[in-house]
């Protein structure tokens, strides 16, 4: 092979290269920005353990170029609601990928979780674990249901609260993984709402 053949072949070889690095560049979303990263500080103020919920985060959201979250909180004599929604991509074509979410109630705790998961994909395959007064989980839906007040209380829509932490966008993760996940952080938020709303009867959740 003559030094001008090689001089080519080695410039065609060097060409594939730099075309295939630059294929999986792309592929991996350098150029679409990458996938946002989550730090423990821009979750919302009411969702405990926000290093852990990051790291949750980071594991099992969908891939997006960024992330926000936005927070609720209404409380007073007669109210009390505690939230936070996680979104993902820009605020032009953002998509709902999480919500926590917690309110009083004065429904029975089969009645309540119905009414959260009426018409809704991540009502199915619900199945019950041991947290508060009841509670069911599935892949998208983790479900909480604990005595807050006395049952003396006039006001019957003081003594119970609802805390659900529901995947609206699918978690990259299997269903049993998702499960485990929608638990935990069910479980950590019902502890933080217990707390924020003063309740007076024991939250009966797992130790965490």
């Amino acid at each position: 092979m003559t030094a001008k053949a090689k001089i080519m072949l080695s410039m065609a070889l060097a060409a594939v290269l730099v075309a295939g690095g630059l294929g999986i560049a792309a592929w991996q979303g350098v150029f679409a920005g990458g996938r946002g990263d989550i730090a423990a500080g821009d979750i919302c103020s009411n969702v405990p353990h926000r290093e852990r919920a990051a790291e949750i985060f980071r594991s099992v959201l969908p891939g997006n170029s960024s992330y926000s979250f936005a927070p609720l909180m209404k409380q007073g004599d007669d109210i009390f609601a505690s939230g936070c929604d996680v979104y993902g991509g820009k605020l032009s074509d953002r998509k709902y990928l999480l919500n926590f979410y917690a309110h009083r109630t004065a429904l029975g705790w089969t009645e309540a979780r119905d009414g959260e998961v009426v018409h809704r994909e991540y009502g199915v395959g619900l199945e019950p674990f041991k947290a508060g007064d009841k509670a069911w989980a599935g892949s998208r839906l983790a479900f909480i249901g604990m005595t807050c007040r006395k049952k003396t209380t006039k006001k019957p829509e003081m003594n119970r609260m609802v805390v659900t932490v529901i995947a609206q966008t699918p978690l990259e993760a299997s269903d049993t993984k998702a499960t485990s996940v929608l638990k935990e952080l069910a479980v950590d938020f019902a502890r933080q709402v217990h707390k924020d709303a003063e309740c007076e009867v024991p939250a009966r959740l797992p130790e965490g």
